[in-house]
């Protein structure tokens, strides 16, 4: 597997090119939730619907959370472009036995409260219209089965709307979620399906 390996200047540079793309694309960004720091590392789950959602959620995370951003991808993606290791990202060979390897980074991410692991249940991109989020088997009980630390969990659900205008706006809904002992991966999707509801319910979208 292919670790994080972030390097202060390409994170910075990142910043400002998300910055700019995202205000060249969108006409605005509307942040909706509710945070309270507690010191924790965050695993933030999210919708996955286009090319920009890795560029808002480093938005997001720099205007609310403000950990250091990580995120895991395919490795033969992440093969074709090594530079986003340096703002992040890490991989995971589906069906591979270096899959258990990632599973455990992802775990080691967590033990530290400077970070933000994000990951996309989904898998892959689905359309922003998708209703019903069923999540990839694997990752998240394997962090909860191993974790051995407390962090914090985030909801995250991007949706845009164009209007009349030329440029669509995004609404950046967020939300934390409180982990118990009992806590699981069935439960979490259960309750990431009932936040997108309520987000679309806001939306105007239903």
């Amino acid at each position: 597997m292919i670790r994080a390996n972030h390097n202060n200047f390409v994170v910075k540079f990142s910043k400002y090119y998300t910055k700019i793309l995202v205000g060249f694309f969108f006409d605005s960004v509307t942040y909706l939730g509710n945070y309270e720091d507690k010191g924790l590392p965050i695993l933030m789950i999210s919708n996955h619907f286009s090319f920009y959602d890795g560029f808002i959620q480093i938005l997001l995370n720099l205007k609310v959370y403000k950990r250091r951003f990580n995120f895991m991808m395919l490795e033969k993606e992440l093969r074709k472009n090594m530079i986003l290791t340096r703002i992040g990202a890490c991989s995971i060979s589906k069906g591979k036995r270096s899959s258990l390897e990632s599973l455990d980074y992802a775990v080691e991410l967590l033990e530290n409260k400077e970070n933000l692991f994000l990951f996309f249940p989904q898998g892959k991109i689905k359309s922003i219209y998708t209703r019903e989020f069923k999540f990839e088997k694997g990752l998240l009980t394997h962090i909860l089965d191993k974790a051995k630390n407390d962090f914090e969990l985030v909801f995250n659900i991007n949706l845009i709307n164009y209007g009349a205008k030329l440029r669509p706006d995004i609404c950046v809904y967020y939300e934390t979620h409180r982990l118990h002992a009992d806590t699981t991966a069935e439960t979490i999707e259960s309750a990431f399906n009932d936040f997108a509801k309520a987000c679309f319910i806001k939306q105007g979208a239903v």
